[in-house]
């Protein structure tokens, strides 16, 4: 299995001297699911931010895909990134005033997907929002919102999702809807995921989990 992600000794500390993570080192193999665990202010989104190249570590280093991002420009990281890694947040960061369909048509046309309107139609079925295509963000229940975040971040065919707490706005049974779509995701299409959560309930989703505690790696199980 190569490797999708490698950090190594990587640290983060922002100009009031917080230390957001302290030499975390972690390996995703391809194909993994792997699960990014600890209370809140532990360093989990920090340590997805530095992954997916969204911050720069203090030192230490990020490889993606087998090639170090941590000097690369942001010109040259938003193109290397293209197509290979997508973002789910908490908050699901649609454009209000455009339908379903739009926001995964938008997205697709500005990375330069062909048809992107049939291709948004295929993932939107996929997802079971057909009969919301023409709805606006502010008409759907928090876990339809979170499956078109979803389809907007399939719209690249990416390789790796990195998920940051993305159940966090969402009820337990909304929230298990969710992970078992990633793991349907995950098994039948190969995305790799990195998702940090503090939920204990959804740790059973993950092939293994990264433990996090005051920016530290605790352990790997």
């Amino acid at each position: 299995m190569s490797d999708v992600v490698r950090t190594q000794d990587l640290w983060k500390i922002y100009p009031d001297g917080t230390r957001a993570l302290k030499g975390a080192e972690i390996t995703v193999g391809r194909g993994d699911f792997l699960g990014v665990m600890g209370p809140s202010g532990s360093g989990k989104s920090t340590l997805l931010h530095l992954i997916g190249g969204l911050d720069r570590p203090t030192r230490g280093e990020v490889f993606l895909f087998g090639k170090r991002i941590s000097t690369m420009d942001e010109d040259d990281l938003a193109e290397f990134r293209k197509g290979r890694v997508a973002y789910i947040f908490q908050f699901y960061y649609l454009l209000e005033d455009f339908t379903v369909l739009e926001n995964l048509i938008l997205i697709g046309e500005m990375i330069g997907v062909k048809e992107a309107e049939k291709k948004a139609r295929r993932i939107l079925d996929f997802l079971r929002l057909s009969h919301r295509l023409k709805h606006k963000p502010h008409q759907l229940s928090g876990g339809e919102q979170q499956r078109v975040a979803i389809g907007r971040a399939l719209i690249s065919d990416p390789l790796l999702i990195l998920a940051d707490e993305p159940t966090g706005n969402l009820d337990m049974e909304e929230g298990i809807r969710i992970f078992e779509l990633f793991k349907n995701l995950n098994q039948t299409k190969g995305i790799t995921f990195v998702v940090a959560t503090h939920n204990p309930e959804l740790r059973r989703f993950f092939h293994r989990v990264v433990n996090l505690r005051d920016g530290e790696v605790v352990g790997i199980d």
